[in-house]
């Protein structure tokens, strides 16, 4: 579509919708509030009209159809190839959807319908979306080997370092906060990364620290750029949920949704 007939077919949505979906500058568009709106809802009526499709020809008993699956760093590792491979062998008609991004953002999607599974790091059986446990892991102090940090390290020690945590609108970065508290401690965040890879990056060029599951940080490890301690008083492990977005679901994602319970009990990461 050229940009004039793009722009033409905009503002016909505008105003049709009377309001503004976009703001205009000279560098390009964003999307307003409401336009962030708009998108969402049109992604959850897509995705409908996919499973409303997918549906139809499971009648022919070939699944087929698309599932949308989000995963933290460190579960997009552990399932997301085991998964691949297990999907193109049983249901080569189906095609995967891959997000990976930080837990609060996945908790966001799939409670609205953008996901039709992910990996979460809480409960979220509310509304239509249930909560099934995946697994529970430790988590360690992930530093720049720059720091030489000793295999074990105590809370206290912490405090003292340059931390690089995500922000609070995060559900790590709050059970931190509380861990914090508890221990009557400080931590020195010097910023503040809701960007799985900006913070990988970060970490591995020296600037900081970070509290992390192993298992996000495996590759970094076995390469010596980052080293894991364990925090010896660190009071909390981090339990993953596999959380599936509210019904409707297609026969797809019940098909995904099994092999992934599969790969789970293969593969879950030893604390």
């Amino acid at each position: 579509m050229s940009q004039a007939s793009l722009s033409q077919q905009l503002a016909i949505l505008e105003a049709e919708l009377k309001t503004r979906l976009f703001n205009r500058t000279r560098t390009g568009v964003r999307p307003t509030a409401a336009g962030e709106a708009m998108l969402r809802e049109a992604q959850i009526i897509l995705r409908q009209v996919e499973q409303a499709r997918a549906a139809v020809r499971a009648r022919s008993d070939v699944l087929s159809g698309s599932v949308a699956i989000g995963f933290t760093a460190g579960t997009a590792g552990l399932f997301g190839v085991p998964l691949l491979t297990i999907a193109r062998q049983r249901f080569p008609q189906i095609r995967l959807l891959f997000l990976e991004a930080m837990s609060g953002e996945l908790t966001e999607r799939v409670i609205a319908g953008q996901l039709d599974l992910a990996a979460l790091l809480r409960d979220e059986t509310r509304a239509g979306v249930t909560s099934t446990p995946m697994y529970k892991e430790d988590l360690h102090l992930i530093s720049p080997s720059s720091f030489g940090l000793p295999a074990a390290i105590r809370l206290a020690e912490i405090g003292n370092l340059q931390l690089l945590l995500p922000s609070p609108r995060q559900t790590l970065r709050t059970l931190y906060d509380a861990v914090f508290r508890q221990a009557a401690k400080t931590p020195n965040v010097i910023a503040e990364i809701d960007s799985v890879a900006l913070m990988h990056a970060a970490v591995v060029a020296g600037i900081g620290a970070t509290i992390n599951p192993l298992s996000s940080w495996r590759e970094e490890v076995q390469a010596g750029v980052v080293r894991a301690s364990r925090i010896v008083d660190f009071p909390l492990a981090l339990n993953f949920w596999l959380t599936r977005s509210p019904p409707p679901h297609s026969p797809a994602a019940n098909a995904i949704f099994d092999v992934l319970q599969e790969i789970i009990a293969d593969n879950k990461p030893t604390r």
